[in-house]
């Protein structure tokens, strides 16, 4: 009987009863090996005689290390270093694999392990990509028994959460569940989140909270007054110190509808450079601006505290103010609207079109109103110290009013470089040629071609006129203006103007140069006791008291021209008697 021998490791051989010579180091077999079950236990062995040493079954030409095919190595239960190992080889090739199957009676093969040379498993499927591939169920069985993850938590059931905490999930192939617990803390209503230590569901959102770019409106409802905050964020920034080692920042939106953006004034840098369109609010220095803007609302041309809006609109001055179109507020709290205005004076105000406001406390309205000067380009002199007029008023179209508290109103109107003036133009001008103009400092200067009216009561029946084109003054004095009727005698005027002193005089503050005539309104009152008082004579009362001096006047004249006719008369008949009696006498001297 001959014995196939099989090479063993460490010397060790396993032996099969066959023809031939014993313990042959390598014996070539070709055909099948077929063993015959046998003894008590009706089995086939094939087994070491030397427990401590170990065999192979290789399908490689060689025994090294890295070999081409598969191999299964067995190694005895006392071998020094590998006690009892069963070693399952694929060939060193890429595409080299370990694969177990299986199959029901009288069905192929099935796979249903494979292990890769990349190392992956995969259970049901021969393209594992992970460590573990599995296509098909898993099932954990035994109480306390899950998965364990590396931070030593065991997920033992999804009904029951991970390590020790309870819940209720309810996991479903669409991966719906209501609970979860995650680094040792439950997480709470996952469908629906309503507690701060509720899990967050992007997709949900309750009354209570504000989704941007919503599919249909969200409805928020709190008390009365609707105080609740719909959004509530806070920002900050660790230059400063405050709450939370920051200096805080909050922006809110309110149920009511208000809202508020708070910021700290000197922190943090425009919110927009350049042109664009935007409503911004610079905290950094208080500001806000709306509209658009070329570079009118950059960093350097913002100021403190101020406001703009509308387009290409400046204001760039502390606490100023300019909305509407190309408008420049300069100075400190300078207002401007309207189109194409500037003010640079601090405090001035502008509203209108094209005005220029260059002086302190300047006000200017209307087209073309100038307050203040000089102009420069049609600008008011960028050099401060240039600039004149302070308080001065400037209101309508093409008026100017260029030095210290001057004003000029109406249409072609200007100040003449003069100071403190008043002036008042029609709308009769229609060139620039035809501006009214004042002719000293501290004049009152007004033009009406249609004439003036002035009235001193509230119905306006008592005044004077001055018609157009007039000098004279037409004062009311009609019958239905007046009452308490008594009648003046023209010879007790006469009498009482004797007792009144006459001269002439100058006013004071007029000067010596300038003299006129007439009684003092002390004595004039104390004679007649006409008028409002001992300061003033009225000219009205001057013009009755004249015409009831004429009349007797005129009285006593009448009465003279007749006695003097009558006295012509007498002296024609003494004349003739005269002339008779100088007859009667040259007869008789004849006789």
């Amino acid at each position: 009987m001959k014995n196939l021998t099989l090479k063993a490791c460490f010397a060790a051989f396993l032996s099969v009863p066959f023809a031939g010579p014993a313990f042959a180091q390598d014996t070539s077999y070709t055909g099948n090996l077929v063993l015959t079950p046998a003894g008590p236990n009706h089995r086939s062995d094939i087994k070491l005689s030397d427990n401590s040493g170990g065999f192979r079954i290789i399908a490689a030409p060689d025994l090294s290390p890295v070999h081409e095919g598969a191999a299964i190595q067995f190694f005895g239960s006392a071998h020094p270093t590998r006690p009892g190992y069963a070693f399952i080889d694929a060939g060193s090739n890429d595409l080299g694999a370990i694969v177990l199957r299986t199959a029901p009676t009288g069905v192929a093969a099935i796979e249903r392990l494979r292990i890769t040379a990349a190392g992956n498993i995969g259970i049901g499927t021969d393209t594992p990509v992970q460590k573990l591939d599995v296509l098909g169920n898993i099932r954990i069985g035994g109480a306390g028994n899950g998965i364990i993850f590396s931070d030593g938590s065991t997920l033992t059931s999804a009904g029951t959460g991970i390590g020790t905490l309870d819940s209720n999930n309810n996991w479903t192939g669409q991966n719906s569940f209501t609970q979860l617990a995650a680094g040792g803390n439950r997480l709470q209503n996952v469908g629906a989140p309503v507690a701060a230590t509720d899990a967050v569901n992007k997709a949900y959102t309750d009354a209570n909270f504000v989704k941007f770019v919503p599919a249909a409106e969200q409805l928020s409802v709190g008390d009365a007054n609707g105080t609740a905050p719909m959004i509530n964020l806070r920002g900050g920034s660790t230059c400063c110190s405050g709450p939370g080692g920051h200096t805080p920042a909050w922006f809110k939106v309110f149920q009511n509808g208000s809202f508020v953006a708070t910021g700290n004034l000197g922190i943090g840098v425009s919110p927009m450079q350049g042109k664009g369109y935007r409503t911004s609010w610079d905290s950094y220095k208080g500001a806000f601006r709306s509209g658009y803007a070329d570079a009118e609302w950059d960093d350097a041309n913002v100021g403190f505290f101020s406001w703009a809006g509308g387009s290409n609109s400046t204001a760039i001055g502390l606490y100023a103010l300019a909305f509407g179109d190309t408008n420049s507020a300069e100075s400190t709290s300078s207002i401007v609207f309207g189109s194409g205005n500037q003010v640079k004076g601090a405090a001035g105000f502008s509203a209108g079109a094209g005005n220029r406001v260059c002086d302190t406390y300047g006000v200017a309205f209307g087209n073309k109103a100038q307050s203040g000067g000089p102009l420069i380009n049609g600008k008011c002199d960028p050099d401060s110290f240039n600039l004149r007029g302070l308080a001065a008023v400037a209101i309508g179209y093409n008026v100017t009013a260029d030095q210290d508290y001057s004003t000029a109103m109406g249409k072609f109107a200007s100040n003449n470089g003069f100071s403190g003036t008043f002036i008042w133009s029609d709308a009769s001008a229609t060139a620039s040629a035809d501006t009214f103009r004042n002719n000293a400092n501290n004049e009152f200067a007004a033009r009406a071609t249609g004439g003036f009216r002035f009235r001193t009561n509230l119905t306006g029946t008592t005044g004077c006129n001055l018609p157009a084109g007039s000098g004279v003054f037409n004062c009311t004095s009609s019958r239905t203006t007046k009452e308490n009727f008594q009648p003046l005698s023209g010879t007790d005027v006469l009498s009482k103007l004797r007792t009144i002193p006459i001269s002439t005089w100058n006013y004071k503050s007029e000067g010596p140069g300038v003299r006129h005539a007439g009684p003092m309104a002390e004595d004039f009152y104390a004679g007649f006791r006409l008028g409002v008082g001992t300061n003033s004579i009225g000219v009205q009362d001057l013009a009755g008291l004249s015409l009831a001096a004429v009349r007797a006047l005129d009285d006593r004249t009448t009465e003279l021209e007749a006695k003097t006719r009558e006295v012509a008369r007498l002296r024609l008949q003494v004349n003739r008697l005269e002339e008779r009696l100088a007859a009667i006498e040259a007869a008789l001297s004849q006789r």
